[in-house]
Protein backbone atom coordinates (compact mmCIF):
# COMPACT_ATOMS: atom_id res chain seq x y z
CA UNK A 1 0.00 0.00 0.00
CA UNK A 2 1.14 3.51 -1.03
CA UNK A 3 0.54 6.78 0.48
CA UNK A 4 -2.11 7.35 -2.33
CA UNK A 5 -3.98 4.83 -1.32
CA UNK A 6 -5.20 6.87 2.10
CA UNK A 7 -4.70 10.08 3.26
CA UNK A 8 -2.24 11.35 5.65
CA UNK A 9 -3.49 12.41 8.96
CA UNK A 10 -2.89 16.06 8.63
CA UNK A 11 -4.71 17.67 11.72
CA UNK A 12 -6.84 16.34 15.25
CA UNK A 13 -9.89 13.90 13.87
CA UNK A 14 -13.16 15.39 14.21
CA UNK A 15 -14.83 13.74 17.54
CA UNK A 16 -16.75 10.82 16.69
CA UNK A 17 -19.43 9.96 18.56
CA UNK A 18 -19.99 6.03 19.57
CA UNK A 19 -23.12 5.00 17.83
CA UNK A 20 -24.15 3.33 20.75
CA UNK A 21 -24.58 7.02 22.33
CA UNK A 22 -26.02 7.91 19.26
CA UNK A 23 -28.75 5.12 19.89
CA UNK A 24 -29.23 6.08 24.03
CA UNK A 25 -29.96 9.92 22.86
CA UNK A 26 -32.59 9.16 20.44
CA UNK A 27 -34.40 6.43 23.07
CA UNK A 28 -34.17 9.59 25.21
CA UNK A 29 -36.28 11.62 23.09
CA UNK A 30 -39.54 12.95 24.42
CA UNK A 31 -38.17 13.77 27.60
CA UNK A 32 -38.35 17.06 29.93
CA UNK A 33 -38.18 20.52 27.54
CA UNK A 34 -37.48 17.72 24.45
CA UNK A 35 -34.10 17.21 25.80
CA UNK A 36 -31.88 14.88 23.59
CA UNK A 37 -29.05 13.21 26.13
CA UNK A 38 -26.04 11.60 25.04
CA UNK A 39 -24.69 9.97 28.45
CA UNK A 40 -21.70 7.65 27.42
CA UNK A 41 -22.81 4.18 27.62
CA UNK A 42 -21.15 2.00 30.32
CA UNK A 43 -20.09 5.29 31.88
CA UNK A 44 -18.25 3.05 34.47
CA UNK A 45 -16.19 0.75 32.37
CA UNK A 46 -15.46 3.13 29.63
CA UNK A 47 -11.66 2.97 28.44
CA UNK A 48 -9.59 6.23 30.08
CA UNK A 49 -8.85 8.73 27.92
CA UNK A 50 -6.03 8.75 25.51
CA UNK A 51 -5.31 10.64 22.45
CA UNK A 52 -3.21 11.30 19.52
CA UNK A 53 -0.04 13.84 19.47
CA UNK A 54 -2.17 16.28 17.48
CA UNK A 55 -5.69 15.39 19.59
CA UNK A 56 -7.52 12.36 17.84
CA UNK A 57 -9.45 10.18 19.68
CA UNK A 58 -9.84 6.52 20.30
CA UNK A 59 -12.39 5.28 18.19
CA UNK A 60 -14.29 2.15 19.74
CA UNK A 61 -16.22 -0.13 17.16
CA UNK A 62 -19.43 -2.10 18.54
CA UNK A 63 -19.85 -4.54 17.13
CA UNK A 64 -16.28 -5.77 17.58
CA UNK A 65 -15.15 -7.73 14.86
CA UNK A 66 -13.06 -11.29 15.25
CA UNK A 67 -10.07 -11.17 13.57
CA UNK A 68 -8.59 -14.44 15.24
CA UNK A 69 -8.33 -16.22 12.04
CA UNK A 70 -6.62 -13.17 10.19
CA UNK A 71 -2.44 -13.71 9.49
CA UNK A 72 0.34 -11.36 10.06
CA UNK A 73 3.82 -12.49 7.73
CA UNK A 74 7.03 -11.58 9.43
CA UNK A 75 10.06 -10.05 7.22
CA UNK A 76 11.47 -13.38 6.82
CA UNK A 77 8.16 -14.76 5.49
CA UNK A 78 6.77 -16.48 8.75
CA UNK A 79 3.06 -16.51 9.19
CA UNK A 80 1.51 -15.66 12.39
CA UNK A 81 -2.27 -15.57 13.55
CA UNK A 82 -3.76 -13.35 15.99
CA UNK A 83 -5.50 -16.53 17.54
CA UNK A 84 -1.84 -16.96 18.90
CA UNK A 85 -2.09 -13.83 21.27
CA UNK A 86 -5.65 -14.70 22.72
CA UNK A 87 -5.70 -14.25 26.04
CA UNK A 88 -3.76 -11.00 26.39
CA UNK A 89 -5.12 -7.69 24.24
CA UNK A 90 -2.41 -6.46 21.00
CA UNK A 91 -1.32 -3.03 20.24
CA UNK A 92 -1.76 -3.40 16.29
CA UNK A 93 0.56 -0.31 15.18
CA UNK A 94 0.52 0.10 11.24
CA UNK A 95 3.48 2.28 9.69
CA UNK A 96 5.17 2.61 6.51
CA UNK A 97 8.74 4.12 4.95
CA UNK A 98 7.07 6.87 3.58
CA UNK A 99 5.06 7.88 7.12
CA UNK A 100 7.13 11.18 8.98
CA UNK A 101 5.08 10.79 12.17
CA UNK A 102 5.86 6.58 11.97
CA UNK A 103 9.79 7.56 12.72
CA UNK A 104 7.99 8.91 16.01
CA UNK A 105 6.12 6.41 16.52
CA UNK A 106 8.36 3.38 16.18
CA UNK A 107 10.97 3.80 18.51
CA UNK A 108 8.65 3.79 21.51
CA UNK A 109 6.70 0.75 19.71
CA UNK A 110 10.68 -0.71 19.77
CA UNK A 111 11.26 0.50 23.41
CA UNK A 112 7.52 -1.06 24.25
CA UNK A 113 8.53 -4.75 22.93
CA UNK A 114 11.57 -5.00 25.30
CA UNK A 115 9.73 -4.76 28.13
CA UNK A 116 8.41 -8.02 29.75
CA UNK A 117 5.85 -6.34 32.43
CA UNK A 118 2.97 -4.56 29.67
CA UNK A 119 0.35 -7.18 30.06
CA UNK A 120 -0.34 -6.79 26.33
CA UNK A 121 1.69 -7.36 22.74
CA UNK A 122 2.79 -4.90 20.60
CA UNK A 123 2.15 -5.98 16.91
CA UNK A 124 3.31 -3.41 14.15
CA UNK A 125 2.99 -4.09 10.59
CA UNK A 126 4.26 -1.92 7.73
CA UNK A 127 2.10 -1.24 4.94
CA UNK A 128 5.05 -0.86 2.51
CA UNK A 129 4.71 -2.74 -0.78
CA UNK A 130 8.58 -2.38 -0.92
CA UNK A 131 10.09 -4.25 2.06
CA UNK A 132 13.69 -3.27 1.66
CA UNK A 133 12.58 0.59 2.01
CA UNK A 134 11.11 -0.80 5.37
CA UNK A 135 14.23 -2.78 6.60
CA UNK A 136 15.85 0.76 5.20
CA UNK A 137 14.49 2.76 7.67
CA UNK A 138 14.32 0.15 11.00
CA UNK A 139 18.07 0.21 10.23
CA UNK A 140 18.13 3.81 9.66
CA UNK A 141 16.30 4.24 13.10
CA UNK A 142 18.84 1.57 15.07
CA UNK A 143 15.92 -0.32 16.06
CA UNK A 144 18.08 -4.24 16.74
CA UNK A 145 15.78 -6.73 17.39
CA UNK A 146 12.54 -4.70 16.19
CA UNK A 147 10.03 -7.47 15.14
CA UNK A 148 7.34 -6.27 12.53
CA UNK A 149 5.49 -7.59 10.85
CA UNK A 150 4.90 -6.22 6.65
CA UNK A 151 1.58 -6.25 5.05
CA UNK A 152 2.42 -5.95 1.28
CA UNK A 153 -0.50 -6.84 -0.66
CA UNK A 154 -2.97 -5.16 1.58
CA UNK A 155 -4.46 -8.42 2.96
CA UNK A 156 -4.74 -7.49 6.69
CA UNK A 157 -5.25 -3.31 6.33
CA UNK A 158 -7.41 -1.95 3.88
CA UNK A 159 -7.44 1.44 2.73
CA UNK A 160 -10.52 3.79 0.99
CA UNK A 161 -8.91 2.52 -2.85
CA UNK A 162 -8.43 -1.04 -1.49
CA UNK A 163 -10.69 -3.24 -3.77
CA UNK A 164 -11.07 -5.76 -0.91
CA UNK A 165 -11.90 -4.43 2.32
CA UNK A 166 -10.73 -6.18 5.99
CA UNK A 167 -11.37 -5.35 9.21
CA UNK A 168 -8.34 -2.64 9.58
CA UNK A 169 -9.69 0.40 8.09
CA UNK A 170 -6.73 3.20 7.54
CA UNK A 171 -8.08 6.60 7.99
CA UNK A 172 -4.48 8.23 8.06
CA UNK A 173 -1.05 7.03 8.98
CA UNK A 174 -0.18 5.87 11.40
CA UNK A 175 -2.71 4.37 13.01
CA UNK A 176 -3.16 1.91 15.78
CA UNK A 177 -6.13 -0.85 16.10
CA UNK A 178 -6.57 -2.35 19.68
CA UNK A 179 -7.34 -5.78 19.37
CA UNK A 180 -8.82 -7.10 22.96
CA UNK A 181 -8.23 -10.56 24.51
CA UNK A 182 -10.56 -12.11 22.88
CA UNK A 183 -9.15 -11.76 19.35
CA UNK A 184 -11.26 -8.86 17.74
CA UNK A 185 -11.02 -5.44 16.88
CA UNK A 186 -11.96 -2.86 20.03
CA UNK A 187 -11.32 0.28 18.26
CA UNK A 188 -8.85 2.52 16.71
CA UNK A 189 -7.15 6.01 16.86
CA UNK A 190 -5.69 7.82 13.62
CA UNK A 191 -2.14 9.67 14.23
CA UNK A 192 0.90 9.52 15.93
CA UNK A 193 0.55 8.54 19.77
CA UNK A 194 3.68 8.02 22.43
CA UNK A 195 2.71 4.90 23.40
CA UNK A 196 4.55 5.10 25.83
CA UNK A 197 3.11 7.60 28.58
CA UNK A 198 1.60 6.43 31.74
CA UNK A 199 -1.70 7.47 30.08
CA UNK A 200 -1.29 4.90 27.11
CA UNK A 201 -0.16 2.41 29.35
CA UNK A 202 -3.66 2.72 31.09
CA UNK A 203 -4.99 2.70 28.52
CA UNK A 204 -4.16 -0.61 27.49
CA UNK A 205 -4.28 -2.38 30.55
CA UNK A 206 -7.75 -1.61 31.06
CA UNK A 207 -8.28 -4.02 27.73
CA UNK A 208 -6.04 -6.60 29.61
CA UNK A 209 -8.39 -6.30 32.44
CA UNK A 210 -11.51 -6.91 30.26
CA UNK A 211 -10.59 -10.45 29.55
Amino acid sequence: MTQDDIRQDSGPASPILHRRQVLLGSLLLGGSAGAISLLPPRALAAPPPFVTEAGGQFIELDPREDVSAISLTDFNGRPRSFASYRGRPCLVAFWASWCPPCLRELPILHRLQQRRDLGFAVVPVSIDRDAAAARRLIDRLGLRGFASFIDRDGLVASGPKSQVQTPFQLYGMPMSYVVDARGRTAGHLAGAADWGTPEAIRFMHYFAREG
